[in-house]
């Protein structure tokens, strides 16, 4: 047996092959392989065990993908979109900003001007409610009262104070400076305005104790964006002016060259009548040196006379009609307004502007839509 295992030995020079060889064993003097052992049940070959392999790699980076319910993880809010969308500045801040009584001054019988210290910040105030035209009013409120409104007897404010907090929305940083969360600008300002006691009693009798708030400008203002604000096509101006008409004269006059105004000192004449019933009504009376020498507007005033006697008894008034516009300011007294419209077509001016004609109000767009469509 020995000689015939010498005769015959296994092969041990290909690894591959023996490895594939079951071991040899002795019966009864003869060699017999080893039978293979029965796989157990259940078990998985390799192959299998490759192929479950790769479906968990698969199941895990499955799950990695998925949203997870985490502060952190900015998929799972909803909307999320918007955050990327260009919007109005202050589109989220309130309506309604608190004010305070600064003083008030009697200006004729019945009648004064209170000075409000209000918010124009752009970063607290929105575009669509701030005043931007000569002939808004501004809405009021009294120790959270009735809403009432009153004529702004100043021009809109100018842009210039509110350039830090434009800068500030936009998103502008100086050199060297780091964005980070900062406090919204305040920006102060007095709002003058024309109130009358049988109209607006609250705002009218209001003290320095009271509790106020100022809401959006209300009213499209004059309409001044159109012929007349061409200066050299209408250097002579005409103004018919009574009642609270005044408030918005002032305005239109102190709004100098800016541009809410219509650069009244370049014209070469402008002049306003103005009527009133008696000689106290007559507001603004130390204020009329001023608007003549620093504005280039001659006052005359009435208190019997109506606007056609005033206009024809001017006989400094040298004009051409097609040159020459015209504008109505009498408040909601629409029979002065009408008698001031005849006195423009006798004298054939074809261009005036209507304190009753207001500017279409200005639609503002949310995501391309009109607000009331969204």
């Amino acid at each position: 047996m020995a000689a015939m295992l010498q005769a015959n030995p296994v092969c041990s020079s290909s690894t591959a092959c023996c490895s594939t060889r079951r071991p040899l064993t002795s019966i009864g003097g003869r060699l017999a392989q080893t039978p293979a052992q029965p796989q157990r049940q259940g078990a998985r070959s390799p192959q299998q065990l490759r192929v479950g392999s790769a479906a968990a790699d698969a199941r895990a980076a499955a799950e990695d993908r998925k949203p997870k319910d985490d502060d952190d993880d900015l998929w799972q809010f909803a909307d999320r979109e918007k955050w990327y969308q260009a919007t109005f500045c202050a589109v989220d801040q309130p309506d309604w900003n608190p004010a305070r009584f600064v003083r008030s001054s009697q200006i004729a019988p019945g009648v004064r001007e209170v000075v409000l210290e209000c918010e124009i910040s752009r970063e607290k105030v929105p575009l669509r409610n701030a005043y931007k035209h000569v002939g808004q009013r501004a809405s009021v409120r009294v120790n959270s009262g009735v809403n009432m409104e009153a004529a702004v007897v100043a021009p809109p404010f100018p842009q210039l104070l509110n350039r830090d907090a434009l800068l500030r929305v936009r998103g502008d940083i100086h050199a060297g400076e780091t964005k980070t969360v900062k406090e919204e600008i305040s920006v102060l300002v007095e709002l003058p305005l024309y109130v009358r006691e049988e109209e607006q009693p609250e705002l009218y009798k209001m003290t320095a104790e009271d509790g106020v708030e100022v809401g959006p400008f209300t009213g499209g203002g004059l309409q001044l964006r159109g012929p007349i604000s061409a200066v050299f096509l209408f250097p002579t101006i005409v103004m018919f002016v009574e009642g609270t008409g005044i408030a918005a004269a002032k305005a239109l006059i102190e709004a100098g060259t800016d541009q809410a105004g219509l650069g009244l000192r370049r014209r070469q004449d402008v002049r306003m009548y103005y009527r009133a019933p008696n000689e106290a009504a007559l507001c603004y009376r130390e204020r009329y040196e001023e608007w003549g020498s620093k504005y280039g507007v001659r006052v005359l005033t009435s208190t019997r006379d109506s606007f056609a006697d005033m206009f024809d008894d001017d006989e400094t008034l040298m004009y051409e009609p097609d040159t020459t516009a015209a504008i109505i300011l009498t408040g909601e007294d629409e029979e002065a307004e009408a008698a001031a419209a005849e006195v423009c077509k006798e004298a054939e001016i074809g261009v005036v502007v209507k304190q009753s004609e207001e500017v279409d109000r200005t639609t503002y767009l949310i995501f391309g839509k009109p607000q009331d469509l969204v």
